[in-house]
């Protein structure tokens, strides 16, 4: 079914002029006086015939007129065809399941099931319900239907995953699965408070449907596996307990099915802490001997949590066996001074899975051998005095082609030196300014660089005493601010490459940053980030690769291995009120008429009937106009 709706519906009252033609033929019309006249009975009857007709011919022409009045404003209010919604008389209820990696705790569940299926009884028999799943994503296990048994049927089936929480998603799919109609949207859930952290502009929500929350109850705490990697020659875990109490667990290391050993570890109360594990020279079994060279393939760590949720007590890797990510620091000097603290932080997870370092002079860049730099992965720049036109054009060259650049815009880098033409290594351009005492707070807590620390985290408390003060082009990106609003940490991208621009140095003459435990894991996630481009990946989270499902482990990608894990932030069980949730569910539903507003545009715009009221209008006013000009 089809009905007509307008875009600008006030036009229509512009059809009140169509009243215009009307009044003037009713007051205007002339009034002839009477006349006795003797011979009138002589008269043919054909002038009182012709006057007849006259009168036709004015009708005519009045509605011809009121007709292309009326035409304009229909046309001017924008008219098109607006699809009815094909509603159940009695409205229809879509039960929302979250089986999301927050639903894993024992028992926890079984409470969902009992909650939905509970909300599925009380739907009155006239009412249609569906079933949907969600977690980072939604799906349909029982469409709409008047059989409610199906509904139940379905629920049974359902089982948690390890998928990240996203109410926007399973909102918006639930307001699809409607198809306008009015209805009620039934959300059982465990109101995870990280479910509103992305995803709100994806959410679409009807203003005709409501939405209620059945709530389940969260864990009083969860020990969780946030991280593993390989730095060196070790694998280290990283776990996060989220409780008022310090907890204690075994993490189990394991290569594939072969255990590599345990470490007892104890993490503090609302902390977090590493579990490390030397990893070269461990025998694998009676067959194997100790391991020969960096450790490589599938990686694994394992830990009992008795209350907390399941979907975060094992965590996957990949260890690709490689000597680690190349850095080239660039100093004005090429003294090992210049760079000493980069130094440090880097050479603190050397070797396989780590970092290699060297330190050069900018003016030396230009002569390095081909095969050197062409192992390198990201360059930081910590001085430029010394840096020539060639240096710059592999500099930019080797961003173009994919390499990552960390650019400190301290006292040593001349901002001419890396903007200026022919070879612009990079487009912002900064200026030094007065000394003022700023400090650290990330703009996008979910940029790569950044996720670790959970947004400022201890970020906040580096000290800057002086900055650059940074102007993004139309390409950079602002990701981390200080607290005076000025930019921090901008990213550009350049061809294949990524460029991170520092409004400070790197070298504790501007900032405390390099004596602030923040600084390693901030240098390290950077040179990562910068390096992630020209370096395989092999971690994935759930969702983030098509076709594989909501389930954890490690797959083949083509001719190689990648690990897909849970999302850290589905960790954590703090919750949101329902108050909370409803306001949520409130901005969507107002975004979601702003979008409905752009979508009748943009239907508007493809039907055009507006074009056939103007051209149906001058037809009208063609003939008004030829049937006014004959003679009467």
């Amino acid at each position: 079914m089809f009905g007509l709706s307008f875009l600008a519906p006030l036009f229509l009252a512009g059809a009140v002029a169509a009243a215009i033609p009307i009044l003037l033929h009713l007051f205007h019309r002339r009034a002839e006086p009477v006349v006795d006249f003797a011979a009138m009975r002589y008269l043919r009857q054909a002038p009182v015939e012709q006057s007849r007709r006259r009168r036709v011919r004015e009708f005519v022409l009045l509605a011809l007129r009121v007709a292309a009045l009326a035409l304009m404003a229909f046309a001017f209010a924008r008219p098109y065809f607006a699809s009815a919604s094909s509603a159940l008389a009695d409205g229809a209820t879509v039960v929302l399941v979250d089986t999301s990696a927050s639903l894993t705790a024992p028992g926890q569940f079984e409470q969902v099931r009992t909650r939905a299926a509970d909300v599925i009884r009380r739907v009155p028999v006239t009412q249609a319900v569906a079933v949907l799943s969600f977690a980072h994503t939604a799906d349909l296990v029982s469409p709409l239907a008047a059989d409610h048994s199906l509904a139940l049927a379905a629920l049974s089936q359902l089982q948690p995953g390890g998928g990240a929480t996203s109410y926007a998603a399973a909102l918006r799919r639930a307001g699809e699965e409607l198809a306008g109609r009015p209805g009620r949207i039934v959300v059982v859930t465990d109101l995870q408070e990280s479910g509103w952290a992305t995803g709100m502009t994806d959410g679409a929500l009807p203003d005709n449907v409501t939405v209620d929350v059945e709530p389940v109850v969260m864990p009083s705490g969860n020990l969780a596996l946030t991280s593993l990697r390989i730095e060196g020659g070790e694998a280290i875990a990283g776990l996060s307990n989220y409780s008022a109490d310090a907890a204690t667990a075994q993490v189990v290391f394991a290569a594939g099915e072969r255990r590599l050993g345990a470490v007892p570890l104890t993490v503090p109360p609302q902390g977090s802490a590493d579990a490390r594990l030397a990893v070269a020279g461990i025998v694998l079994g009676p067959l194997s001997g100790p391991l020969s060279g960096p450790l490589s393939g599938p990686l694994s760590a394992t830990i009992a949590d008795a209350r907390g949720y399941a979907a975060d007590n094992v965590r996957y890797a990949v260890a690709d066996g490689d000597g680690g990510i190349f850095v080239l620091a660039v100093s004005a000097s090429g003294n090992p001074a210049d760079s000493l603290y980069l130094e440090r932080a880097l050479t603190i997870a050397g070797g396989a899975g780590g970092f290699q370092f060297r330190s050069i002079a900018a003016a030396a860049l230009s002569s390095l051998d081909d095969r050197t730099f062409g192992g390198v992965d990201v360059v930081a720049i910590l001085g430029s005095r010394g840096l020539d036109q060639r240096g710059r054009q592999r500099l930019a060259q080797f961003v173009e082609a994919g390499g990552g650049m960390l650019v400190a815009a301290g006292p040593d880098v001349e901002p001419d030196m890396l903007t200026q033409s022919p070879a612009k290594v990079v487009k912002t351009g900064w200026q030094v300014r007065d000394a003022v005492a700023t400090n650290f707070a990330p703009d996008d807590s979910r940029h790569p660089v950044f996720r670790l620390f959970g947004g400022a985290g201890t970020l906040s408390n580096v000290t800057f005493s002086r900055s650059a003060l940074l102007k993004a082009g139309a390409e950079g990106t602002v990701i981390a601010r200080y607290t005076d609003g000025t930019p921090a940490v901008i990213e550009e991208r350049t061809g294949k490459g990524r460029v991170l621009l520092l409004a400070s140095d790197l070298n504790y003459r501007w900032n405390d940053f390099p004596l602030q435990p923040s600084f390693v894991p901030f240098v390290h996630e950077t040179v990562r980030y910068l390096a992630a481009s020209r370096a395989a990946r092999t971690e994935y989270l759930v969702g983030e690769l098509p076709g594989h499902g909501t389930s954890t482990g490690v797959v083949m990608i083509g001719t190689r291995q990648v690990a897909i894990n849970i999302d850290p932030r589905e960790s954590d069980p703090g919750v949101i009120t329902t108050d909370a949730f409803r306001d949520s569910v409130a901005r969507i539903q107002t975004l979601t008429v702003q979008e409905a507003g752009v979508a009748d545009q943009q239907r508007e715009d493809g039907q055009g009937l507006w074009r056939y009221g103007l051209l149906l209008m001058l037809l009208t006013l063609v003939g008004e106009g030829l049937i006014g000009r004959r003679p009467g």
